[in-house]
């Protein structure tokens, strides 16, 4: 009987019943029939006896009659047909009962010699039997909202957590052909101009940087100390290319390195400023990685000498940095300043 009551009653209700029914039985002799604990022409402990088998009984039938129609209309669009029926099937079941099971009380109470003294009219004993019955509907009613409204609400947070998460997956694919289609295009310029050696040893580090975008590609987030290590590798297969013309200083105190970041996101930084600026001997680019005044942000910071064009943008780089830490935390975001003299973009630690 109470095995499966959580599915159509939101709880466990057998405590809740035993509990209801005492109570029932204290209040009714009181409210409706004028019995007071003490009187000697009424011993309340029978009254309240007699009373508790009437909402035992009234209590046993709502409860049936309200699992049946759940059962036949599941569904929230369907609460005020299913109030409807409920409500009045029950009045009727109950007065019915009530009348067929007072001639069984009345015996019980003679078998056990015991006088049931107190004969209410029967508007009372109406009165008495639909409040017990409203009030039996209305506590059930009133759990089983909340726990389907509790239900509605974690229900959503899964299917905002898994909309997040597809998101994010996205965007992290996003990243991947991105970051091949620049790491081929280098290649081909390294096995274009320079010799064979320096294309081994390229190939060599693209594969330690892959290993990194696999292990890392379920995270929302990651260390910085690993990210770090990433952009070593990155920052060596660049050098490759551009030798002394591309510095990168990287200044990050070892208490910040056990922060978080976005996965990528200092690469794709670096990707940046190497897309969109000169890089040559003359006039060399130097990117600084370090942390801000206020040790919140790690900054990537690069010295401005903008190509007049850029031959080719896949649209990635900042914008997928941006959206991928707006879908992670709603408090922190990616911060850009830019002067004649510098570009710096400033991602926050979490």
């Amino acid at each position: 009987m109470f095995k499966n009551s959580f599915k159509y009653l939101g709880f466990n209700d057998f405590r809740f019943m035993v509990i209801g029914i005492i109570t029932l039985g204290f209040l009714i002799p009181q409210i409706f029939f004028g019995v007071k604990i003490g009187d000697p022409n009424y011993p309340y402990h029978w009254e309240w006896l007699e009373a508790s088998l009437y909402a035992t009984c009234y209590w046993i039938i709502s409860r049936f009659i309200m699992i049946y129609f759940r059962k036949k209309y599941p569904s929230f669009d369907l609460v005020k047909k299913r109030l409807t029926y409920g409500i009045i099937t029950c009045i009727f079941a109950v007065l019915i009962a009530g009348a067929i099971i007072s001639p069984f009380i009345n015996l019980f109470f003679e078998c056990i010699s015991i006088p049931n003294t107190n004969q209410p009219k029967l508007l009372q004993g109406f009165g008495a039997s639909i409040t017990a019955t409203f009030f039996i509907l209305a506590i059930y009613e009133s759990i089983w909202y909340y726990s389907q409204l509790k239900k509605s609400v974690q229900e959503q947070e899964r299917v905002k957590v898994a909309h997040v998460q597809s998101q994010l997956e996205g965007l992290r694919n996003q990243v991947n052909p991105h970051f091949l289609f620049n790491s081929l295009n280098t290649l081909n310029h390294i096995v274009e101009y320079e010799n064979k050696t320096v294309a081994k040893n390229f190939i060599n580090q693209l594969s330690k940087v892959y290993r990194y975008i696999l292990d890392s590609r379920e995270e929302p987030t990651i260390i910085l100390s690993e990210e770090l290590d990433f952009v070593n590798a990155y920052i060596a297969i660049q050098r490759e290319r551009f030798l002394e013309s591309l510095k990168v200083n990287i200044d990050v105190p070892q208490q910040y390195t056990y922060k978080k970041i976005i996965p990528l996101s200092l690469q794709l930084l670096i990707e940046n400023a190497i897309k969109h600026n000169i890089i040559s001997t003359k006039k060399p680019l130097t990117i600084t990685i370090d942390i801000d005044e206020q040790n919140q942000l790690i900054r990537v910071t690069n010295n401005l000498q903008k190509k007049s064009k850029v031959l080719h943008s896949t649209k990635v780089g900042l914008e997928n940095i941006s959206e991928r830490y707006r879908l992670v935390t709603n408090e922190k975001s990616v911060k850009i300043d830019s002067t004649d003299t510098y570009f710096r973009v400033s991602i926050p630690l979490l």
